[in-house]
């Protein structure tokens, strides 16, 4: 039985089928790839939309969510200090992102 994130992947699918270029869509897929536990291909996913459009703020912090559950902390530090760069209403989501960085980085 698929799950919300299958069908996701499945709807996104589509879209990149239709409009290889949509940033969005491989951001989101991204997010459903992360979700799912395969960091390797939300990691491609999210690069592959920041190539598209490097200003997409949300592809920043969703990698360095990414990151960081890959215990990437200075990679995830940098693509969340980005995202914060680039402002939007995700400055709350990267604030908090970062200070769980900083709380991870303490704890080693």
């Amino acid at each position: 039985m698929k799950d919300e994130y299958d069908r996701a992947l499945d709807d996104l699918n589509r879209a990149l089928a239709i409009d290889p270029k949509l940033a969005e869509a491989w951001s989101y897929r991204g997010v459903a790839w992360s979700a799912k536990r395969d960091f390797t291909r939300a990691i491609t996913d999210f690069n592959q939309a920041l190539k598209l459009n490097p200003r997409l703020a949300g592809a920043y912090c969703s990698r360095g969510a990414t990151r960081m559950a890959q215990g990437k902390l200075e990679e995830a530090e940098a693509d969340v200090a980005r995202c914060r760069e680039l402002g939007g209403d995700l400055m709350s989501q990267a604030a908090a992102l970062l200070r769980e960085m900083k709380q991870c980085r303490a704890a080693r």
